[in-house]
């Protein structure tokens, strides 16, 4: 499935199970905004919760990293719920 840029990172701040208004805050837009962005997705991808979203972007992620051949490192944040996966290293 073709996602815009947008789309791309929204997903990402889905799948690092961010709120509306976290997405809203870091992205610079209102709420309703975020939340019309995450009704859109379920709405594209023929899906019903924001743990499918979840699930689709680490698949996704999943079939990226096994196309390059190596694995994604975790960047640690002082929150532990939000270590991210970044796929420019190796595990």
């Amino acid at each position: 499935m073709n996602l815009t840029t947008r789309e791309e990172t929204v997903l990402a701040f889905i799948a690092r199970g961010m709120s509306d208004r976290e997405i809203a805050a870091r992205l610079a837009f209102s709420v309703s905004t975020a939340r019309k962005h995450r009704e859109h997705l379920l709405a594209k991808m023929q899906l019903r919760k924001s743990s499918q979203l979840t699930m689709y972007y680490l698949a996704r992620q999943h079939e990226l990293f096994k196309k390059a051949g190596r694995w994604p490192r975790i960047i640690h944040s002082r929150n532990a719920s939000a270590n991210i996966w970044n796929g420019s290293g190796a595990a």
